[in-house]
């Protein structure tokens, strides 16, 4: 008999992937998907006659969405989101990070060393005193140290102001071959994508049988109208795609299929 299904129970989003609409690679690839919803639109013109009784509603413009919330913060999708690309660190392209070093000097102690090698000694203009985890007195940097300056090497030696004792807190840029980066461009935005949701089904008699279902859209836009990433431990990561019509090709009106099979 044909593979011939109606009803069916939504089991499981398995993962939702973009791919770029030219080349065909992989954006990225979400598997962590919460509450997904599929919404479609359409504007609707009432045709009325001399006294405002309605003939008919000439429906056009259909348009639709799909919205859901990723359950882990997705560099990758954020990237998609702000219009750009994931950067990731080789040996020979490191990416410059910025991180602290919180330093104790014992009495006698005239230099400590940072944790990493500063990325450009010159940009460390000030270090501070933690007295009981707060800042304290500032210290600038200068070609020799004294009571109220320090001196810092290429190598990350730090000649401490002359006379201290204690913690120093201090904050410097190094670089990185282990580190991803993603930049937000104030005039960059989300490009057109391929986007493809897989999905489990299970059948309402039997629901022991499972089927494999799949949405897919041709041409999709994420919203860029508002990106939030929730930044705690529990904090989600919501996105929406707008999904169209290939305008320019006046043979196919496609907005998604959508495809269930044994």
């Amino acid at each position: 008999m044909p593979f011939n299904k109606n009803e069916l129970i939504l089991d499981k989003i398995r993962s939702l992937v973009a791919y770029g609409r030219t080349d065909g690679k992989m954006l990225f690839r979400l598997r962590s998907i919460e509450e997904p919803s599929l919404q479609c639109t359409a504007e609707g013109d009432e045709v009325t006659d001399a006294i405002g009784n309605v003939i008919t509603t000439i429906y056009r413009a259909k348009k639709a969405t799909l919205s859901a919330t990723n359950s882990l913060i997705s560099l990758d999708l954020a990237a998609a989101q702000y219009g750009t690309t994931k950067e990731v660190a080789t040996s020979a392209s490191k990416i410059v990070d910025l991180t602290y070093d919180i330093l104790t000097v014992a009495s006698g102690d005239t230099t400590v060393t940072l944790s990493k090698t500063p990325y450009n000694k010159d940009n460390i203009l000030w270090i501070y005193s933690l007295v009981d985890g707060e800042i304290g007195t500032a210290f600038a940097a200068d070609s020799t140290a004294s009571a109220t300056k320090f001196t810092v090497t290429a190598e990350g030696v730090i000649t401490v102001p002359t006379g201290f004792t204690g913690k120093l807190y201090v904050e410097y840029e190094y670089q990185s071959e282990n580190a991803v980066r993603v930049v937000n461009k104030a005039n960059e935005y989300p490009t057109e994508c391929k986007m493809v949701v897989y999905a489990y089904f299970r059948d309402k008699c039997d629901d022991s049988t499972v089927y494999s279902g799949k949405i897919i859209c041709p041409r999709a836009k994420l919203n860029p109208e508002q990106v939030e990433l929730a930044l705690t431990t529990t904090g989600k990561h919501a996105f929406e795609f707008k999904i169209e019509n290939d305008y320019c090709d006046e043979t196919d009106d496609e907005l998604f299929t959508i495809i269930v099979a044994q």
